[in-house]
């Protein structure tokens, strides 16, 4: 490997030379700065950027703690993310913990080994000590949504009981759904305790009576499917299904297209998070956009104003969710 000291020797100058050039730092000829930027380019010199961060004890890393990757709505997140953290010259360490505390405090320790300058949180499993060992430590952090708990530092919230208000309000408007099933997630998950809070309000606020049945799923395609399928076993009469995520909403479009449900003639589905494959499912998944492009776009621009703001004071968001009709919830 073709280090700072083979350069220097190479361009007949000394290693502080050649750090000024690489920095930008002036200091130097013109003449000299592009012979040694010729000297780079011709022994193909990368500097070791873990060696900088080590000396100055920080990076261009930016940590993102994911709870899941199966869940497709995470992957769009990370992909936002990591376009506008590129966009502003970080890069991204990707943790996904698998909802695991074991995996969890790995990666809190591999933040702080990796001289990280910030971390997204998002996990049932991180509490307001362990963000505030990452501030202690000179990391900045911003948690997304999943929190349990209220804590002094940035957050970013949607407002997902406003979320499944307007999907369950959609189908049981003008005596259109009159048994509908919804399928939450964990029974002790935050957003999924938000959505079925929208849920009973939306029923709360209806003036036409409403059969319902609550199944659990842990937001993975197989429980929605599962859940789906056992209500039809059963015998269970329904008209329509409202999912926590899409995830879960792909699975039941499954259980239903097997059994022989039509969609949306006989049962109408609405989903969650909106993520790229519900617009492609047959019939098109109607769905709520719970804003993940904003929700990357803030969550990079609040950590690096942070980073670059040591004095800054944290600050809290809160985005409100819309629901994209289509047709398998009886749109055009």
């Amino acid at each position: 490997m073709v280090t700072i000291k083979d350069v220097a020797k190479e361009a007949g100058v000394s290693v502080a030379t050649v750090s000024r050039v690489l920095n930008n730092k002036g200091g130097a000829s013109t003449e000299t700065i592009t012979h040694v930027e010729n000297i780079i380019k011709k022994l193909n010199y990368k500097p070791n950027r873990l060696a900088k961060s080590l000396s100055e004890g920080n990076s261009n890393l930016i940590a993102f703690l994911v709870p899941t990757l199966n869940n497709p709505f995470f992957p769009e997140l990370v992909k936002e993310v990591e376009k506008f953290a590129n966009e502003n010259g970080f890069n991204i360490l990707l943790c996904n913990s698998d909802d695991d505390r074991a995996k969890v405090e790995y990666y809190l320790d591999s933040m702080i080994d990796h001289y990280v300058s910030g971390a997204i949180i998002n996990s049932l499993h991180v509490g307001p000590n362990d963000l505030a060992v990452l501030e202690e430590r000179g990391i900045r952090t911003i948690t997304i949504d999943r929190a349990n708990f209220e804590h002094p530092y940035s957050a970013i919230t949607v407002d997902h009981s406003l979320g499944a208000q307007l999907a369950v309000t959609h189908l049981i408007r003008d005596e259109q759904c009159k048994n509908l099933v919804f399928i939450s997630g964990p029974k002790n998950e935050k957003s999924a305790i938000d959505r079925l809070t929208g849920f009973t309000l939306a029923l709360n606020e209806s003036e036409n009576p409403v059969k319902t049945t609550i199944c659990y799923g842990d937001f993975g395609i197989e429980s929605g499917y599962e859940n789906a399928k056992a209500l039809i076993q059963t015998g269970k009469s329904f008209d329509s299904i409202f999912c926590a995520n899409d995830a879960m909403a792909i699975g039941a479009m499954r259980a239903c297209h097997e059994f022989g449900f039509q969609i949306p003639n006989e049962v109408k589905i609405v989903g969650y998070d909106n993520v790229s494959l519900s617009s492609y499912m047959y019939p098109p998944l109607s769905s709520v956009d719970q804003c993940k492009r904003d929700i990357g776009k803030l969550a990079v621009s609040e950590l690096i104003h942070l980073i670059k703001h040591k004095n800054q004071k944290p600050k809290q968001y809160h985005l409100e969710p819309s629901l994209v009709i289509r047709k398998s919830s009886g749109g055009n």
